[in-house]
């Protein structure tokens, strides 16, 4: 009896040490994570589109800067009118292709609006928009539009400055940059301003950043596109989006990237810096998803981009991928869950292409 006692112990421990490493697993066993989420150290993965879709566009196949997305994938891209060139609409397209809605800020016929800015989507399916009538003493506008792109109700702000930059919080504060400067002074270049505006328009707290390291060609990696005018170079803030935890994420276009996290009290949170091993490329776009943070670094010079993901919440690097296909620098969606990039050139045809593409 003894071998087969011998044998059945062995056999016994054997069981309990599996189970053991089912139930407890040792401390020095380490789980790789997803290819998508494995740092990047010396190596980059590579982005191939995977679908590309053509979208007929019915106000001309031009469209400008700051295209953006919503949670549902739903893209909203600002066109150009060659009618009314600082005053084009934005087109909201589903992800089958599909127009599903128009916003214009010429429908606000009774404010007789000059130019349109930069638009955050809105909660309800709608959109907000900063908007402005007038050049002297301009009188500025937040726009808000209901989900099938009607006009529902503009607030006034109490600002008295040359707008570039705007975003919605998500409790109804609203974050505008831009310029202050007297426009009969041709020598007064003017300077930054920043500020928080309430749901009815009141100033409500006014920011200030340090200086960038590097903004002497900020905006240079932007897409070749028409636009109603940049001073993105040297503004506070460029490109800025709402994240889940309710604060704007807002970027400057800098090296290294620069994203403020900002409350809708004002109170700066957090600034986190991303950087790139790409020579001579700079930030041109940023998407935020649940807690990553993508941003498009463009080398205008080369025509070569890289894009660089990063926990929202510390700054750290989590991937970086290479775009050897010429995606384009129209950098408009990212889907943390799914692990899709989308990005937006001109097709034939007067038709816009819709490109998405994953790790590959």
């Amino acid at each position: 009896m003894r071998p087969f006692s011998t044998a059945l112990f062995a056999l016994l421990c054997f069981a309990a040490l599996a189970i053991a490493q089912v139930h407890s697993p040792a401390p020095d066993v380490t789980i790789p994570a997803p290819p998508s989420e494995w740092l990047i150290s010396g190596s980059t993965l590579t982005l191939r589109a995977f679908s590309t879709t053509n979208v007929v566009s019915e106000v001309g196949g031009a469209f400008l800067n700051h295209s953006k997305c919503d949670a549902d994938g739903n893209l909203y891209i600002p066109k150009y009118a060659s009618d009314r060139p600082l005053l084009g609409p934005v087109v909201k397209i589903d992800r089958e292709g599909k127009r599903t809605a128009l916003f214009d800020g010429a429908a606000f016929t009774q404010l007789g609006l000059d130019r349109v800015h930069g638009f955050s989507p809105s909660a309800d399916g709608g959109l907000y928009q900063l908007a402005q009538s007038g050049v002297l003493k301009p009188r500025i506008y937040v726009l808000h539009f209901s989900s099938d792109g009607s006009p529902s109700s503009p607030t006034l702000l109490d600002a008295d400055f040359e707008v570039y930059t705007f975003a919605a919080f998500a409790d109804g504060n609203f974050l505008v940059s831009g310029v202050k400067r007297d426009v009969l002074n041709k020598n007064d270049h003017g300077r930054n301003f920043t500020a928080v505006f309430s749901a009815d328009g009141r100033e409500l707290a006014q920011l200030s950043f340090p200086e960038a390291l590097d903004t002497g060609k900020a905006g240079a990696g932007k897409p070749k596109t028409k636009d109603s005018g940049d001073a993105t170079a040297a503004l506070d803030l460029a490109e800025a989006e709402v994240g889940n935890d309710g604060y704007l994420y807002v970027m400057r276009f800098s090296t290294p990237a620069l994203v403020y996290v900002i409350a809708s009290s004002g109170k700066i949170v957090q600034t986190l810096k991303v950087t790139t091993s790409l020579t001579g490329a700079l930030p041109s776009a940023f998407h935020i998803s649940g807690n990553r943070l993508a941003i498009s670094f463009w080398d205008d010079q080369n025509q070569r981009q890289r894009v660089v993901v990063a926990d929202a919440q510390t700054g750290r690097k989590i991937a970086s991928y290479a775009d050897p296909d010429g995606l384009g620098p129209s950098f408009v969606c990212y889907s943390a869950n799914e692990g899709v990039f989308t990005f937006l050139k001109l097709g034939e045809g007067n038709s816009l292409e819709v490109i998405r593409a994953e790790a590959q």
